[in-house]
């Protein structure tokens, strides 16, 4: 969109910049996409972008049409003599000019609360505020590390860095509804007359009370995995067409731990599988993964116990398949990789489930 060098940019240069000010002002959709790409790319200027749309949307309270010169004379006597305007207060333009001193002086984050601009194409067809009345919030992490966000009802929000989230204050009587752009972890206090919802610009997911990770930064690939509970997940468009054409019938993915959903942008489904790392959700001690001549039926019901994920194989032309072997220090992968080595099989993951391919053992 522009070939100005933004690096070298100090708040006032932002301030008086056209581009920068049809972001702040007019909501112009390709302004606002290039500035939002631009602060993910440079989060280091989030504050001086901060101060400069905190000043913009001061002057927007008393006049939003100043023209060049008069805004280049205000930038520039904020930025280099801001005490110059504290006796003067009363002026109109120049109590604009005191409250961005004052912001500057006492590095407000603005741009971290209610007055956030984020992509319109994330919430335009987002069905609870449009018509709510309810005030909501919106959170940006602009940090390095993980924010940890409390909703209303309990539920715990981890924010990863360049990620938005935005939510009412106080949740409807009958749903619990919350935006995200980018990725987050959400720990979600159990409430089967309340669902919890959470929407991104592909893909909805619903649950009553759960902990689950949503990822939907902008380039990246989007999924859900879940860690404890369930959840259905659908894609923003079929759960549109199902509103419109009243479908009974479910058109979700339903997720259990250690499974997860992601969504093809270029075929417009969603694809389940097993999540890259699963984790035992079953404590057993050591010992129970020594096995010496333990049939490998056995070894699969185990499997399938703490883990949480069917394994499917044919049992019968398993059925002289025996395991030896300690497996008490190994990840799901590596205990299947051995199994297959063992029993000269092989395996594959459909549907967030196991399938083993194998021609059987010797006797």
């Amino acid at each position: 969109m522009s070939n100005i060098d933004y690096t070298k940019f100090n708040f006032e240069d932002f301030s008086k910049d056209t581009s920068f000010r049809r972001w702040v002002f007019h909501k112009d959709e390709q302004a606002e996409e290039f500035w939002h790409d631009w602060l993910m790319a440079n989060p280091d200027f989030s504050q001086k972008i901060q101060l400069a749309k905190a000043f913009l949307y001061a002057l927007e309270e008393k006049d939003t049409d100043l023209d060049m010169v008069s805004l280049e004379t205000i930038t520039d006597e904020v930025a280099v003599h801001p005490k110059k305007f504290i006796p003067v207060w009363k002026r109109p333009v120049w109590r604009i000019a005191v409250a961005v001193c004052l912001v500057f002086g006492s590095g407000i984050w603005y741009y971290n609360t209610n007055k956030i601009r984020v992509p319109k194409k994330i919430f335009e067809t987002a069905p609870v505020f449009s018509n709510a009345s309810n005030e909501f919030i919106e959170k940006r992490n602009l940090n390095k590390v993980n924010q940890s966000i409390t909703l209303n009802d309990g539920s715990i929000v981890v924010l990863y860095p360049n990620s938005i989230l935005r939510y009412p204050r106080e949740f409807e009587k009958s749903r619990r509804e919350v935006y995200l752009a980018g990725k987050a972890f959400f720990d979600v206090v159990k409430n089967p007359q309340k669902p919890f919802w959470v929407y991104t610009d592909h893909i909805s997911t619903q649950v009553l009370g759960t902990s689950f990770l949503v990822n939907a930064a902008k380039n990246k690939d989007i999924f859900v995995e879940v860690k404890s509970g369930k959840v259905s997940v659908y894609t923003r468009k079929d759960q549109e067409r199902a509103k419109q054409n009243l479908f009974n019938e479910s058109i979700g993915v339903i997720l259990t731990p250690n499974q997860k959903v992601a969504y093809s942008a270029n075929e417009e489904r969603l694809l389940k599988t097993i999540v890259d790392q699963p984790v035992v959700l079953v404590n057993l001690p050591p010992q129970d993964f020594i096995f010496d001549e333990k049939p490998v039926s056995e070894v699969f019901s185990i499997l399938e116990k703490i883990y949480g994920i069917t394994v499917i194989y044919d049992g019968h032309v398993m059925e002289n398949c025996f395991l030896t072997a300690n497996l008490s220090d190994e990840s799901l992968f590596k205990k299947l990789d051995l199994i297959c080595k063992i029993t000269h099989s092989s395996y594959e993951k459909t549907d967030a489930q196991i399938v083993i391919h194998s021609k059987g053992c010797l006797k």
